[in-house]
């Protein structure tokens, strides 16, 4: 191969991602714009006194046997009074009344996974179940869920 065809090769390869990945973010980021609109009017609709969010998140699973999906990804998520609401933007929410929240702790790893040394916020249930998230202010979600659950 010559220089020119290797250059050429490379611009290909660069458009060819450009085309497939742009389209993608934008389309996520729609969905994440929709789900936030969703999720503060369905919490407008409930009369319920939203404590923190909605904001993006990521979901980062569910411990085993839980009954909440284990599959990550992007979502949005909200504190109320009453409830922790997490609009996954692919699947099912996942909601943990706040009666059910028995703790809540921070840490690198959850369910054997570690990524980029981001805090996980980890919602410890009554049952023993453990959800984790990747939110944008670990700190105020902390104070924020130690507040309601006492």
């Amino acid at each position: 191969m010559t220089p020119l065809q290797i250059v050429l090769l490379v611009l290909g390869i660069l458009v060819f991602q450009l085309l497939l990945w742009v389209p993608l973010i934008w389309w996520f980021r729609r969905l994440s714009a929709r789900r936030l609109g969703e999720l503060r009017a369905a919490l407008a609709a409930t009369g319920e006194r939203v404590l923190l969010g909605p904001e993006p998140a990521v979901y980062r699973g569910a411990s085993a046997g839980s009954g909440h999906p284990r599959t990550r990804g992007n979502s949005v998520v909200a504190l109320t009074e009453r409830r922790l609401v997490v609009h996954r933007l692919i699947g099912a929410p996942v909601e943990v009344p706040a009666l059910d929240i028995a703790g809540v702790r921070t840490d690198k790893w959850f369910e054997g996974a570690w990524t980029g040394g981001r805090l996980h916020l980890i919602v410890k249930t009554k049952a023993g179940v453990e959800v984790g998230l990747f939110v944008q202010d670990t700190g105020a979600w902390v104070a924020a869920l130690q507040r309601l659950t006492g």
